[in-house]
């Protein structure tokens, strides 16, 4: 798939006709299937600019990001999926050897790209804002930031792979020039997604009617630290986030439903008949009426098949012999969230034994989620040691986000640290670990610098 930036500048402002009149998130989810406009006509006021970081939410929604192929992709190149009967574009990502071709993940890569041009179209033309330039900024460096972060963790080898962050990343789109791709270092990279969010968590405000908040923002800085390794950070903000008591843990199938989650710190609506996320989710794991393309492996369901463990109610090993599939995802419609407490909890939980500081936190972090997974009878001391809380938390971590894209970060950050821990038997720096930029972004510049190419098991 080529990617042509000057198709982008041309078309995008691919924006919907409509009136924005407040922030209300129904405004976006319920938008008309988008249309071409004149970029000058589109922005000409404080309620096209709207338009333009409404549009920019949408493409985050879709199925290419968070409506499916973010979590899809990162499932594939984990250690959870089943998928020995993969193939084409499928069975070369399960493989870990993909090339520069691939619809599947170039058309990922595109999209996200195009997020992040709509999120700069909207930093060029703040001064077309007039009550709300402070909220657009911030909603604009928030998408910015997530979705370099999500681009860096995909293409290019994970935080600590030098020890000076030099290595390659990503290119980093700062401006809706169309220049060609060169690659930052991932030092770079991440320097520019915290700036990013630093100011969105200044500009953004506590309430934001379904958009991005301070406190997406904040909790997104603690995600960012964390995958950094970085735990003083992870912890500070993080407890920022639990602490302003704005978001309580909900019960495990609520998180993707229908009506939405108490827990969701940064979340994709569904609106009936106009926005219904998650359709490449369904697509994929749904499992209710046909065996579903994404299987689990037999370790995964062991661990999570065991006594007084509610979560297993969310996994099947009986309507189809000799596969297991999830029940998560096995709705019409849902929200989707992309930051929840849950994950939040257990980042302050892992970075507060990392630090060896605010350890009985962290122990009732880890009993939170505990009493929730296993209906109150299992526990850990508050007085655990680090060890055991550390421990505690990698483990819960891996099956209350099992099918939900969080998998092949732990299995980079925590070997940027030294520690293998793939159940597939591959090393956390090999090269199949890392996606192959698409053909079109090296066809814009003839000096790209691609991934190397092989994979690993």
């Amino acid at each position: 798939m080529k990617i042509n930036y000057k198709n982008i500048l041309k078309s995008f402002i691919v924006l919907s006709v409509i009136t924005v009149v407040g922030t209300g998130c129904e405004k976006f989810l319920e938008t008309p299937p988008l249309e071409s406009i004149p970029k000058e006509q589109a922005i000409a006021d404080e309620t096209g600019l709207k338009a333009v970081m409404n549009s920019a939410y949408q493409i985050v929604g879709g199925g290419n990001m968070f409506g499916g192929k973010i979590q899809v992709i990162n499932e594939m190149l984990g250690d959870q999926i089943n998928g020995t009967l993969l193939t084409g574009d499928f069975g070369e990502i399960f493989g870990r050897k993909t090339s520069v071709f691939g619809d599947y993940k170039n058309g990922m890569y595109t999209d996200i790209y195009q997020s992040i041009f709509r999120a700069n179209t909207v930093l060029e033309n703040l001064d077309k804002a007039i009550s709300m330039r402070d909220n657009l900024e911030g909603q604009a460096k928030f998408i910015r930031a997530l979705s370099h972060f999500q681009l860096v963790q995909f293409f290019a080898q994970p935080y600590g792979f030098t020890s000076d962050n030099s290595h390659l990343g990503i290119p980093i789109r700062l401006t809706t020039s169309i220049d060609p791709g060169v690659r930052a270092p991932v030092k770079q990279v991440y320097d520019q997604i915290i700036t990013d969010l630093k100011i969105a968590e200044l500009k953004l405000p506590d309430e934001n009617g379904g958009y991005a908040t301070r406190w997406a923002a904040k909790a997104l800085l603690a995600k960012v630290y964390f995958q950094m390794n970085d735990f003083a950070n992870a912890y500070l903000y993080s407890n920022q986030v639990i602490t302003s008591n704005k978001f309580i843990l909900d019960t495990y199938i609520s998180r993707f439903s229908e009506a939405g989650s108490k827990e969701s710190i940064f979340k994709i609506i569904s609106t009936l008949s106009a926005y219904e996320a998650g359709g490449e989710l369904r697509g994929q794991f749904r499992s209710d009426f046909n065996l579903p393309t994404f299987r689990l492996t037999a370790d995964f369901y062991a661990s999570v098949n065991t006594t007084n463990d509610t979560r297993k109610v969310l996994y099947d090993n009986v309507k189809y012999p000799g596969f297991i599939v999830t029940t998560k995802y096995n709705k019409d419609r849902f929200e989707v969230p992309v930051i929840h407490l849950t994950e939040i909890k257990l980042i302050r939980a892992e970075s507060a034994a990392e630090t060896g500081t605010n350890l009985t936190v962290a122990a009732q972090d880890i009993n939170d989620i505990l009493a929730r997974a296993y209906n109150n009878t299992r526990s850990i001391p508050l007085a655990s040691s680090a060890s055991l809380i550390k421990t505690n938390a990698r483990f819960e971590r891996s099956i209350e986000m099992a099918g939900e894209g969080n998998r092949i970060s732990e299995i980079k950050r925590i070997g940027a640290k030294g520690e293998n821990i793939d159940k597939r038997g591959a090393v956390w720096n090999c090269p199949g670990l890392v996606l192959q930029f698409p053909q079109g972004e090296m066809a814009s510049n003839t000096s790209f610098q691609r991934n190397p190419e092989g994979g690993c098991n």
